[in-house]
């Protein structure tokens, strides 16, 4: 089967580039990376900082301008399950970048164990939900090497399953969902450490996760509010810097 490819519909402002610019206008005092590898966008951050990683591949000064840098080499299941990141920060998580492993129920449990140490003023960005080809979201990583991928070596996995999971257990919550290149930046905020909801319904949540098909991932980009990086406005984000 023929790869499909919307890579013009996430041709923007490259990811890192947006989280540079949010880490460089909200100025957040607090942040936690999943999924560090390289450290390319640890190293924007100047404030207190966990990273989280099952294997750190940094070849590059990702320390800059912290005042604390804590780095953890495990899977973010077991650091939530044995650390308290606020406590660790001093403060609630005022901006985290979760980008761990490519299959959806890791990334929901990452986002719900993040909001449970973040404040209402609080930024989540999530990478990778807006997969320009078919073969790049299959939950095999062989895949991105598949033969009739247009992206060959791409692999964003099921993740982008996390825009409809939010819009319909958590509509309350403000998502921007920007054409970053090369597969999208997530940003959501209006955050509530103590709604429930996501984890209660986890189990049924992921019962129901089909995989998708080209047919689905038609509608899926037909679906979704796509905003120019360029574009947004982070006024209303500034709110997080006076939390105490």
């Amino acid at each position: 089967m023929q790869d499909v490819d919307f890579r013009e519909r996430v041709s923007g402002k490259p990811y890192v580039s947006l989280l540079d610019d949010i880490h460089r206008k909200t100025k957040p005092k607090s942040y936690l990376e999943i999924g560090v590898q390289f450290g390319d966008t640890i190293k924007l951050a100047e404030c207190a900082t966990i990273g989280v990683d099952p294997r750190f591949k940094c070849e590059t000064n990702i320390i800059g301008r912290k005042p604390s840098c804590h780095l953890f080499q495990q899977t973010s299941d077991a650091f939530f399950e044995e650390h308290d990141p606020s406590a660790i920060l001093g403060r609630p998580i005022d901006l985290a970048f979760l980008d761990g492993m490519h299959l959806f129920e890791f990334l929901l449990r990452d986002f719900i164990n993040t909001e449970k140490h973040c404040a209402a003023e609080s930024i989540i960005a999530l990478h990778d939900c807006l997969p320009p080809g078919f073969y790049m979201t299959s939950r095999d990583i062989a895949d991105a090497n598949h033969p009739n991928s247009a992206f060959p070596g791409w692999w964003a996995g099921d993740v982008w399953k996390i825009i409809p999971t939010l819009q319909r257990y958590r509509p309350e919550l403000s998502m921007i969902i920007a054409d970053s290149a090369p597969t999208g930046l997530v940003v959501v905020s209006g955050l509530d450490p103590n709604n429930n909801s996501l984890s209660v319904n986890y189990d049924s949540i992921i019962a129901s996760s089909k995989p998708m098909d080209k047919s689905a991932l038609d509608e899926y980009w037909s679906s979704v509010s796509i905003t120019s990086a360029e574009s947004i406005n982070f006024g209303h984000f500034n709110r997080f810097r006076s939390i105490n």
